[in-house]
């Protein structure tokens, strides 16, 4: 058996369980899926839910399962989250279970945060000494932040009615088995943007005939690195970067491209400096283009809110770490500007996101990066823990 964190902490039949949920974890792993592309991995879980016994529907949300444990008394809803989508990368760890698909990786460990909700999910199930009932969201497509959108489009939220929602993501800002709790703003709000750039192109020889696009994008880029600078009051957080650009052929190097396109993302913390670097980006976008005589098409997609964690949810999570893993636990956790589409969730129930830790020597890798994988040390811990939350959290709200 592996070394599991709090193994003395933790009750013998979930620890029993440690190995298993590696296999499952190390099973999604291997197969991962985009979006709500997510038909294998909605298989695994419904496999295990159907094998503890545990009533589900996996039609109900595109790409998603919806699982409800039943309490040994009427009372409250309270429900669990986990994602469960990859990212379109390659996988460059060398372990046995590494992704069997290429440019396709599980390298944010949502792999094991379908794992441990599936644990946590069969814990409450074995035992229900508890009044309501848990709801566990198997989500797809966070990572292109349209999973939690679809989950509440499809009325889950009015269908079950869940008075409060809590999630928890791995995490290799903190060592192995820490958990991180913070209330207030936790993750920035996350926009794409797509700016092209249309001009006329022509041979690189007679660049007088031509309405070039890349010196007007060098002028564009410039000035949109202006709008953090010197449009958003410094004492708010903002990000405003630009991620790609796309232009002509680089086996053409004599033909001067009729186009050009720019993409990128927006992170902030307040909607009104969301919507000031919007107004600003498309102003500069028009202004610059018409001055260089060229047209101009700007998209930008509102992903996600900024995720505010509940200070009743937190206090409640902070409650239920120290008693399990004692005083030394919970940390704080510092404001980042990634999304989560858990903040969909956040902003119509009271809501929190908790960081569980997984780094450690051989889990030094930041999320996204090829190399990444998840700890399964971890997974017993996370499933004692998310099953606790909710089973205090409606003993709590029926009292």
């Amino acid at each position: 058996m592996a070394e599991f964190m709090y193994a003395d902490r933790i009750p013998a039949e979930i620890l029993a369980w440690g190995n298993e949920l590696a296999q499952i974890r190390r099973d999604i792993h291997q197969h991962p899926e985009l979006g709500f592309d997510t038909s294998r991995t909605c298989g695994v879980i419904a496999t295990k839910l159907s094998e503890w016994g545990v009533e589900f529907d996996d039609k109900l949300v595109e790409g998603g399962v919806i699982a409800v444990v039943n309490g040994n008394a009427s009372g409250p809803t309270v429900a669990l989250r986990a994602d469960m989508d990859a990212l379109a990368m390659p996988d460059e760890s060398e372990n046995a279970w590494r992704s069997e698909t290429s440019q396709r990786c599980h390298a944010c460990g949502h792999d094991g945060h379908v794992t441990w909700l599936l644990g946590a999910v069969r814990a409450l199930h074995a035992h229900p000494n508890f009044p309501g009932r848990v709801l566990a969201v198997f989500q797809p497509a966070e990572e292109i932040g349209r999973g939690a959108r679809s989950v509440v489009a499809a009325g889950v939220l009015e269908k079950y009615k869940p008075l409060e929602i809590y999630g928890a993501h791995a995490s290799p800002v903190f060592p192995k088995g820490q958990i991180g709790i913070q209330a207030g703003p936790v993750q920035a709000s996350c926009d794409f943007f797509y700016i092209t750039l249309k001009g006329r192109g022509a041979h690189a020889a007679r660049p007088h005939t031509t309405l070039d696009p890349i010196p007007t994008a060098a002028l564009l880029s410039e000035s949109l690195q202006t709008i953090v600078s010197r449009k958003v009051n410094p004492i708010e957080p903002a990000v405003l970067s630009i991620c790609a650009v796309q232009a002509g052929n680089l086996r053409a190097p004599n033909v001067i491209p009729n186009e050009l396109q720019l993409s990128g993302t927006i992170r902030t913390f307040n909607p009104e400096v969301r919507a000031l670097i919007e107004t600003e980006m498309r102003r500069m976008t028009e202004h610059i283009a018409l001055a260089q005589g060229l047209g101009h098409e700007v998209r930008i997609d509102h992903l996600t809110p900024p995720l505010i964690n509940s200070p009743v949810c937190a206090d409640a999570a902070k409650r239920v770490a120290q008693r399990l893993f004692g005083p030394g636990c919970p940390q704080p956790v510092p404001m980042s500007m990634a999304g989560e589409d858990f903040a969909e969730y956040a902003n119509r129930i009271p809501g929190i996101q908790t960081y569980i830790g997984m780094a450690d020597e051989t889990h030094q890798a930041a999320i996204h990066n090829p190399k990444f994988d998840f700890n399964d040390e971890i997974l017993p811990l996370a499933v004692c823990f998310l099953s606790e939350i909710a089973r205090s959290r409606l003993t709590e709200l029926t009292h």
